[in-house]
């Protein structure tokens, strides 16, 4: 079953924009042996948007070819037929789990009965991925509900909303999974009854990540809150070099590299590398 401390791998690009298989296989191996629990394929915060569909169907095949862990993958789309598409090619291509967002741009009048056609006709196991960036949120009332409908077995929370997260725990079913959809909400997801993160900062610092989720499964909360606290200050500094630069340079520097940024132009400077660099080993990272 799907849970602990789980991967959101970041698409490796190369120097024209395109996407490096055989670095991203190299990376899944490297983090599948620093003792990741589970990867969740074609993310948002992996950079997987800007992928064709072709080329999102490939990146899952490549991580399946190597890894032996529970694989999830991001198969939202801006059509219910493209979704169910990759759902399908989910399935034979091996994957465990399909997750959804919720519908891109375009708001529906009623979310719930969009995610009831996909499940209706889903060949995989559904979590429900509610993200705060894409908009049209969900509401408490609304994920509750869609977790009722039978072929959801759990939910990503990205809202980032502490309320929303705890109503939402409160009720929803009690064979619901609950995972962290960020790396700042991992102590209080756990504390709230839930069972995994997925994580982009565990793309960095695997031990880090692993060690909280540890901590939490056995109950060691304050032990949990110092992980905690760490990982909210090592997620601010990543987070100030733009989007993905900071993660993908600061995992070169810890041994897994990830490639360049789909655009270019966000990658780092050399000014910004050193600063990066010089943060992380005021935190003791590198």
């Amino acid at each position: 079953m799907i849970g602990g401390a789980i991967s959101e791998p970041y698409v490796p690009f190369d120097k024209n924009g395109h996407v490096d298989y055989a670095k991203l296989k190299d990376a899944i191996i490297l983090l599948q042996e620093k003792g990741v629990d589970g990867f969740m394929v074609n993310g948002i915060g992996g950079e997987a948007l800007v992928l064709s569909t072709d080329e999102r169907k490939k990146v899952l095949e490549s991580v399946l070819e190597v890894s032996k862990k529970e694989i999830s993958v991001l198969v939202t789309s801006y059509s219910l037929d493209a979704t169910l598409e990759l759902i399908k090619h989910a399935k034979d291509a091996g994957a465990g789990y399909a997750v959804i967002t919720q519908p891109l741009i375009y708001p529906l009048k009623n979310p719930v009965e969009y995610f009831k056609k996909i499940a209706s006709r889903s060949q995989l196991p559904l979590i429900l991925y509610n993200e705060k960036q894409l908009g049209n949120l969900l509401t408490p009332a609304q994920v509750v509900s869609i977790l009722k409908i039978e072929g959801f077995i759990g939910y990503k929370d990205s809202t980032k909303d502490i309320g929303h997260l705890q109503e939402v725990s409160d009720e929803m079913p009690e064979k619901s999974l609950l995972l962290a959809g960020s790396d700042s909400l991992i102590y209080m997801t756990y504390a709230l009854g839930g069972v995994g993160i997925v994580s982009l900062i565990i793309n960095v610092f695997p031990s880090l990540i692993i060690d909280l989720a540890k901590s939490m499964k056995k109950g060691d909360y304050k032990k949990g809150l110092e992980l905690q606290k760490k990982v909210n200050r090592v997620r601010t500094i990543l987070k100030s070099y733009g989007f993905s630069a900071g993660y993908r340079y600061a995992a070169k520097l810890a041994g897994i590299d990830f490639g360049y940024t789909y655009d270019r132009s966000e990658d780092l400077s050399e000014q910004e590398a050193m600063d990066l660099k010089q943060k992380l080993q005021k935190e003791g990272l590198i």
